[in-house]
């Protein structure tokens, strides 16, 4: 609805879509970490436009989206998508696919997938999920990572699988000790599996029961020039294939041997 990067309104709708309510002085400070080059006074000059457009609501010095619009936005949205439905059949996919500018703005639509599903299936490259520096790039990368470990501690079912090659390289390169230890740490939740396999075999996608992101990318996020979004009543064909990935990828005891013995 808002692709990330498009303008500072539509980044702050981004923003204020997995985060809620920010100050102005935190949503210029999500924004800097985006790279945009932005003043806190066109920050807030937007953040006064989107409140007159009533897109916006401001109470307490906090900002967040005004649930009014959000209602009538979904609801035009289910009005045009019924009359397709109609037309083209009630079990037609939706696919889309989407450029961006920052990298980004696949985090944002992971958070929303994680807030509204129990189960999830992923797959990355550079895995944000014990990765310190992949964990705490910018603010939404902050706000998936907090999402999913909220998710995991919740008990929700999660798959989760990450490139060898990459993982261990982003480890030694930055010396992150801890990354070994949070891998340790996973093994304690029986509701997360997280498995490895080699860059070749990971395509970097999200699937939940009615809905998949599949990355267009390259190993290196500055790289990324869009995704592929798949909405649809059953993605169980999609489901499928990452299972049988999953389930011939390695464990993450192998993958922590391999690091001592390297």
């Amino acid at each position: 609805m808002f692709p990330l990067g498009t303008s500072t309104k539509d980044s702050i709708v981004g923003i204020l879509s997995v985060s809620w309510p920010l100050s102005a002085i935190k949503i210029w400070n999500a924004l800097s970490k985006q790279s945009h080059n932005i003043s806190y006074k066109a920050t807030y000059k937007a953040l006064q436009e989107l409140t007159e457009e009533k897109i916006v609501e401001k109470t307490n010095n906090e900002y967040k989206l005004n649930e009014q619009w959000l209602k009538t936005t979904a609801n035009t949205a289910l009005e045009i998508l019924k009359v397709y439905n109609t037309k083209y059949g009630e079990k037609q996919l939706t696919v889309n696919i989407t450029t961006y500018k920052f990298s980004d703005e696949f985090y944002r639509l992971l958070t929303l997938m994680l807030l509204n599903s129990d189960e999830i299936r992923l797959a990355s490259k550079t895995p944000a999920l014990f990765i310190k520096k992949e964990s705490t790039g910018s603010y939404l990368r902050q706000e998936y990572t907090k999402t999913l470990w909220d998710k995991i501690k919740q008990g929700n079912k999660i798959h989760y699988l990450f490139s060898t090659d990459l993982a261990s390289k982003m480890i030694k390169q930055t010396a992150d000790k801890e990354a070994v230890e949070k891998l340790k740490t996973l093994k304690t939740y029986p509701n997360l599996q997280v498995r490895h396999a080699p860059l070749h075999a990971v395509v970097t996608m999200a699937i939940t029961k009615n809905s998949a992101i599949i990355g267009l990318a390259s190993p290196s996020h500055t790289d990324l020039v869009g995704f592929i979004k798949i909405d649809g009543p059953n993605l169980d064909e999609i489901s499928a294939l990452y299972d049988s990935i999953f389930a011939n990828a390695k464990s993450v005891d192998d993958f922590i041997e391999q690091l001592q013995l390297t």
